[in-house]
């Protein structure tokens, strides 16, 4: 393994090598890098595909594109690294480390031809072929996706919101501001316990990318520019999707206080005409639900991309300011959210989209210093729905 040159990306702030190797090295820790993580896009079936091709040029000693890799975190064993063979080592000892950003299929189809060489008895010439690596070094995750979205545009990547579940498994089952993630196969999340159910936080900051609360479980081409071209303009000095959801926990636990605690009378329901089942019967429930945080994701990039907040760092004086202006245990808020809820199930023809439109316009309002409603949760729940009403029935 042979380092050729070594650029830094200022974009990403990470450093990159450009190495000259063989199947052969790449092979020791190849299979081990395509099962790092469950999430990963799984294999193109190769028949009648270009890869059934592709795998007999390579026993053939064919010269395919450089594969891109990533080490991940800021190992500072990493900054002493000069000679190919001392990164080698660093590699194959650190594996759970290391992601393909661009080049998994490739992998897969290198592997496969391994196998067949293997048939062929041809394994000393087909390990000696040459191959080209690049390996971004000192690179955070957000710095990972970017180039994960970059380096695979226009072909048939992943979507960047299986990315961000991706690259964020890490955080599953872990505390950060209190909140557990857990996974959906377990069940419901306990929200009263600060348990969220890590999809639906994902779903959130995938809003918030794309500055939209519809879901985008299709992601074309277009999309993906779009994302990249509001990710182009991030601080990527720390990471957002924390900075993200340490900010949705601030906003989820002064609006748990500003309610009362236990689950709604029926008399209370009744008298705000809430009819069968309401969207939820408690705050915690209603807000920890995927709805709510793309709804809060896609608020916050708007309210950012009009100038109207410089991002998450303002929400800590949102919430003193709501703290302030709302007294403790007051469910007149909150009922007349649900009863905006309740007129919206009865009213939409796609249900999930328009209740992820209200809440949109709900944190807007709630956090925008030149409405009426800033830091207000009863004006903020009620001009909301006329915002919604009037986009959607143009009344």
């Amino acid at each position: 393994m042979r380092k050729m040159s070594e650029i830094y990306d200022n974009r990403i702030r990470s450093k990159n090598f450009y190495f000259e190797t063989t199947f052969g090295e790449y092979l020791q820790y190849a299979k081990d890098l395509i099962q790092n993580n469950d999430l990963q896009r799984k294999r193109v079936k190769t028949s009648q595909t270009v890869y059934s091709l592709l795998k007999t040029d390579l026993l053939h000693g064919c010269v395919i594109p450089p594969l891109v890799l990533a080490i991940l975190g800021e190992d500072d064993e990493l900054k002493n690294i000069e000679r190919g063979e001392e990164l080698q080592t660093y590699i194959k000892e650190n594996r759970e480390k290391v992601l393909i950003l661009d080049g998994l299929q490739r992998t897969h189809t290198l592997i496969a031809a391994e196998a067949e060489a293997l048939e062929q008895k041809r394994m000393k010439e087909f390990y000696a072929y040459k191959l080209r690596l690049e390996v971004y070094i000192h690179i955070n995750k957000f710095g990972v996706l970017y180039r994960m979205l970059t380096l695979n545009t226009g072909q048939t990547p992943m979507s960047p919101r299986h990315q961000l579940e991706m690259l964020y498994s890490d955080m599953l089952n872990q505390e950060i501001e209190g909140v557990t993630l857990v996974p959906e196969v377990k069940g419901t999340a306990h929200a009263d316990k600060k348990e969220f159910i890590f999809k639906n936080t994902i779903d959130g900051f995938n809003s918030y990318m794309n500055r939209s609360e519809l879901p985008m479980e299709r992601q074309e081409l277009l999309e993906n520019i779009k994302m990249m071209e509001k990710m182009s303009s991030e601080d990527i000095s720390g990471d957002i999707f924390k900075k993200f959801l340490e900010g949705y926990i601030k906003v989820f636990d002064v609006l748990c206080k500003k309610s009362k605690p236990g689950q709604l009378e029926k008399e209370r329901l009744q008298e705000y005409e809430i009819q069968g089942n309401p969207f939820a019967k408690k705050v915690s429930n209603a807000f920890s639900t995927s709805q709510a945080m793309t709804g809060f994701g896609a608020a916050v990039g708007i309210m950012k991309d009009k100038e109207l907040i410089d991002g998450f760092g303002m929400l800590e004086r949102v919430v003193d300011d709501i703290e302030k202006n709302n007294s403790d245990e007051n469910d007149d808020w909150f009922l007349t959210f649900l009863k905006n809820m309740d007129r919206i199930r009865n009213e939409a023809k796609k249900i999930g989209n328009a209740q992820r439109m209200y809440f949109q316009y709900f944190y807007r309002e709630l956090f925008n210093r030149e409405s009426d409603s800033y830091a207000d949760l009863c004006q903020a729940a009620d001009k909301s729905y006329k915002m919604y009403d009037s986009q959607v029935n143009g009344s």
